[in-house]
């Protein structure tokens, strides 16, 4: 890419709503258009999804996509987006009052915290970033391509912009995800400067009968977030609905020739297809193929995922609470 370039490979993004009589229906399919540029022209990012409440509204027609909005989202709300960093591009220190989920969907890139502390991440890697100071910096050869959820936080006096107990884990059921998943998670010392409080392989997992696992990285139980708790709010006990005003951030691996079964839940779902490739069918027949890069947002919808090919399907899912429609939970 050069100065202010567009996105390569183009980001698809899938968005679903409901028709009058609140059938679930595709209402968007094509690329993410809405990019924003630095001065410097180092990095892209495209706007995938905004909320601007919680619970989200997800029975409205607005292509929240279109909005143009700060890094920092309005009070208690969410921004969802792609974003390419470019190879040598130098790194800028800032922060943001958000919880941050962060997913590599490909490349390589470092982020530096305050004390040049390095995290490295690699294509399938996850972070959490509880509103620590950092860098990106692509020391590569290849652009990296990061997928970004930030919500809205509790902010901390003396830091500006640049809970229930924990329950017990679930009872192992099944094999672990293959390959193993990385889950770092930043925080903050005694002084407020940001630190890396965990790098290692995600181990909550939850097991369906149809042989999907979930592994849960991050959970949050009200908006603005906690992110100045020393609770690792990755071990929760995994449910499908998140708390009211909560949200929930899992990895799921779909394993060949799963069958689907139709479901929802009050959310907003902002996907990410990290490897593979999976079907999604909405309730009138409608289907959609998800390939490895593609972005959707659910709002709402009744769905099943099938995964029809012959090799695991991995899925970035992360629910954030929304606004009750006269439609049952069939979680």
């Amino acid at each position: 890419m050069t100065n202010q370039s567009l996105p390569n490979p183009p980001i698809r993004r899938i968005v679903t709503g409901h028709d009058e009589a609140q059938n679930a229906i595709v209402t968007m399919d094509g690329p993410a258009t809405n990019h924003k540029w630095p001065p410097d022209g180092m990095n892209v990012s495209t706007l995938i999804w905004y909320a601007d409440q919680m619970p989200a509204e997800i029975w409205s027609s607005e292509d929240f996509g279109e909005r143009v909005v700060d890094r920092q989202p309005v009070s208690r709300g969410t921004r969802i987006c792609v974003i390419d960093f470019l190879p040598g591009g130098p790194g800028m220190m800032h922060r943001t009052d958000t919880v941050d989920y962060v997913i590599c969907l490909s490349g390589e890139i470092d982020m530096e915290l305050d004390e040049d502390e390095l995290v490295h991440m690699k294509e399938g890697d996850v972070m959490v970033q509880q509103g620590t100071n950092h860098s990106w910096i692509n020391r590569g050869t290849e652009t990296a391509r990061l997928g970004f959820v930030l919500m809205d936080a509790k902010k901390k006096p003396g830091l500006g912009q640049t809970s229930p107990a924990p329950s017990s884990p679930h009872e192992k059921m099944g094999a672990p995800p293959s390959p193993a998943i990385r889950r770092i998670v930043t925080t903050h010392d005694n002084s407020g400067k940001g630190i890396v409080g965990e790098d290692a392989f995600a181990s909550n997992h939850k097991w369906s009968g149809r042989g999907m696992v979930a592994t849960l990285i991050w959970s949050s139980d009200e908006c603005p977030a906690e992110i100045w708790t020393g609770e690792d709010f990755g071990a929760r006990l995994i449910g499908t609905q998140p708390p009211e005003n909560g949200a929930r951030f899992t990895i799921n691996d779909y394993p060949a020739a799963m069958p689907g079964r139709m479901h929802r839940t009050d959310t907003l779902d902002i996907i990410f297809c990290l490897k593979g490739e999976i079907d999604m069918e909405l309730d009138n027949g409608a289907e959609v193929h998800l390939n490895k890069g593609d972005v959707l947002v659910q709002q709402g919808t009744n769905h099943s995922w099938w995964n029809r090919g012959k090799e695991t399907c991995r899925l970035g899912i992360i629910l954030i609470d929304a606004k009750t429609g006269n439609l049952p939970i069939t979680a």
